[in-house]
């Protein structure tokens, strides 16, 4: 089932078509069911020479320095979906399928850990990107991206900066990228670049011409020509192009734009929403719900801008964001530990934990359930957002100890708001779950509810 396990969005949006006059980047990161996600941050360290850095099934050299690093990290691995570092430099990475990707007979480095290297190592948008190519190069990547089963691929990536926006996608140890100058980019689970090239392996085309994967008399054409034939592509250019036909939609983009494009599921279509609710999985929408258990669902959402006085900022949401709560997050600063804690099995000290129980409660009949909760949701985000906001604008002209004393403090009381919301909103569903009779886990999702609730430890009712 490897063509149904991929998945993922990533939005960069340069300064002129933002609001906040910075670049902005989102991404939904899909993932196996029941991977927790939580946000975790890991200072800037020192370290000696000749140290080995453990990362996810090997060990390679550590770096002289590393930068410190703010990234919603599965919680069984050492990268990150999605990060930002304390320079500024944000990466959100997609799994990608070449012709080539059956030539390598070793697992290297997985597309995650090379995200995450890239921003403990990478002080600019371009560092990151000759970090993450000369990682590549001497160790590959396709090692295997589940805890649950085996599923393997290279990465694309995008990498920002307050002054750059790059694309970089991966083939086996070749590489494409270049930059975006202005205007909305994204990328999925199909490759992107195509004619405009500006950094590549060396014998990228050449590659290429050997393997008669352009006709001889045919202009170079990366995405064309090493894109792989096989199913995932059904899925991933409808994703990728609803993406880029949502955000081509507004002229200038905010929180609330990219909010919408990560928590679609066609509302805009009466005939392409989802029968029966998003839930169900029919549809591989923005924000990805499971049709089966071996399938991906969203695990996390994150939108990122620039702030003067601040550098970059983040909004988290946990689980899938139509169900959730963005809540503000900030490089250096202390998280509260029920955002930085989930582990691979459900616990009431998890908050991730907490939304995910309250989305899949909310799936066992998502017409139903999705509305009121969703409206609750909206007024709350409101009033968190509102809090941040005045937050953010009082640290901006803070010195550094009571700038980070008075961001703990929003992110504490957002934390404690979404923790509150998720308990509530749960509880007042099992409730009117039990009041027409439900005892166990029934309807047309039960099967996978289930093995959902087996799988993740998970009492959904």
């Amino acid at each position: 089932m490897m063509h149904e396990l991929l998945s993922c969005d990533t939005l960069a949006v340069a300064a002129d078509r933002s609001v906040c006059h910075s670049h902005m980047m989102a991404k939904n990161s899909d993932r196996p069911i029941g991977e927790a996600q939580p946000l975790q941050w890991f200072p800037p360290a020192d370290h000696a020479a000749g140290e080995m850095l453990a990362i996810t099934g090997m060990e390679i050299p550590q770096a002289s320095h590393t930068y410190g690093v703010l990234g919603s990290k599965p919680y069984w691995m050492y990268g990150f979906e999605m990060g930002v570092n304390d320079q500024g430099v944000v990466i959100g990475n997609e799994a990608e399928n070449s012709r080539d990707k059956d030539c390598e007979k070793t697992e290297g480095i997985l597309g995650m850990d090379l995200l995450r290297l890239g921003l403990e190592r990478g002080a600019t948008a371009r560092e990151a990107l000759d970090v993450i190519v000369a990682l590549l190069e001497e160790y590959g990547q396709l090692r295997n991206a589940s805890a649950l089963y085996q599923s393997h691929y290279e990465n694309s990536f995008i990498i920002m900066d307050p002054r750059e926006i790059w694309i970089l996608e991966t083939a086996g140890r070749r590489y494409a990228a270049s930059r975006v100058k202005s205007g909305v980019c994204n990328i999925g689970n199909c490759y992107t670049l195509e004619k405009d090239i500006e950094l590549a392996s060396p014998d990228l085309e050449a590659h290429a011409r050997e393997e008669r994967w352009l006709l001889p008399d045919e202009g170079f054409n990366f995405s064309k020509a090493y894109m792989k034939d096989f199913a995932a592509q059904t899925l991933a250019i409808p994703r990728w192009r609803r993406v880029r036909q949502l955000s081509q939609e507004k002229k200038l983009h905010d929180l609330d734009s990219l909010k919408r494009i990560f928590r679609d599921h066609y509302e805009d279509d009466p005939v392409l929403q989802p029968r029966y609710g998003a839930s169900t999985g029919y549809l591989p929408t923005v924000c990805r719900h499971a049709l089966q258990w071996d399938m991906s669902q969203t695990a996390s959402s994150m939108i990122t801008w620039y702030q003067e006085g601040l550098g970059v900022v983040m909004r988290e949401a946990y689980s899938q964001p139509c169900c959730s709560l963005y809540l503000p997050a900030y490089p250096g600063v202390p998280l509260p530990a029920k955002m930085s804690f989930a582990e691979g099995s459900f616990s009431e000290d998890s908050l991730w934990w907490q939304m995910d129980r309250l989305a899949k409660i909310i799936g066992i009949d998502y017409e139903r359930f999705a509305p009121a909760v969703q409206e609750k949701a909206k007024k709350i985000e409101a009033e968190i957002e509102a809090m941040a906001s005045a937050a953010e604008k009082q640290a901006a002209g803070a010195e550094n100890a009571e700038k980070k004393q008075i961001l703990s403090k929003v992110m504490e009381n957002s934390s404690a708001i979404a923790e509150r919301f998720a308990c509530e909103e749960y509880g007042r569903i099992k409730q009117e779950l039990q009041a027409i009779g439900v005892r166990e886990l029934c309807g047309p999702r039960a099967e996978f509810l289930k093995k959902y609730a087996e799988v993740t430890k998970m009492d959904i009712l």
